[in-house]
């Protein structure tokens, strides 16, 4: 029997930018459809009703991608979760589908991974948002700059880098 779980990851900060807004929207209805719960960040205000748990974070210190990945795994296995759908922006859903996926090879274990189509309906430009203030999340100029790095860089050096 599956048992679905969806980690919803923020693009930017505060919860109230459109980025953020629509992850949340997302994922709240993504974990309805599939009766589940989420796994998220502190900018991801997921509607009453739905259980969700909130990965630990310092106000205004959004977590790396590759931690979150981390706490989720460990979550999905506390919970026995054996599918996980991650809602991510587009531009940040390559690199959030990888280290969930590297973290579930890591461990051992075996959890299927999907990404939710809804991300899709939106152009990958609507997700860039001038009011965040995580200046990487504000244009695809600033978000490139770090991410070429990123999506260069072997994962053995990236994992010490990104935790």
């Amino acid at each position: 029997m599956k048992t679905p779980g969806i980690v919803a990851f923020a693009f930017g900060t505060p919860g109230t930018i459109q980025s953020n807004r629509r992850i949340a929207e997302i994922a709240s209805k993504k974990a309805r459809e599939l009766k589940c719960r989420v796994f998220t960040q502190l900018d991801i205000i997921i509607e009453s009703g739905i259980e969700v748990t909130y990965i630990n974070q310092e106000p205004n210190n959004p977590p790396p991608t590759l931690r979150i990945a981390r706490r989720a795994v460990q979550w999905a296995v506390i919970h026995g979760l054996t599918d996980l759908w991650i809602i991510a922006a587009k531009p940040h859903v390559w690199r959030a589908t990888r280290d969930i996926e590297q973290t579930v090879y890591e461990r051992g274990i075996w959890i299927k991974i999907h990404v939710s189509r809804e991300i899709e309906q939106y152009p990958e430009e609507s997700w860039f948002c001038s009011d965040s203030t995580q200046e990487r999340a504000r244009s695809r100029k600033a978000w490139n700059k770090r991410e070429r790095i990123l999506k260069l860089m072997p994962f053995f050096i990236y994992k010490r880098v990104a935790n």
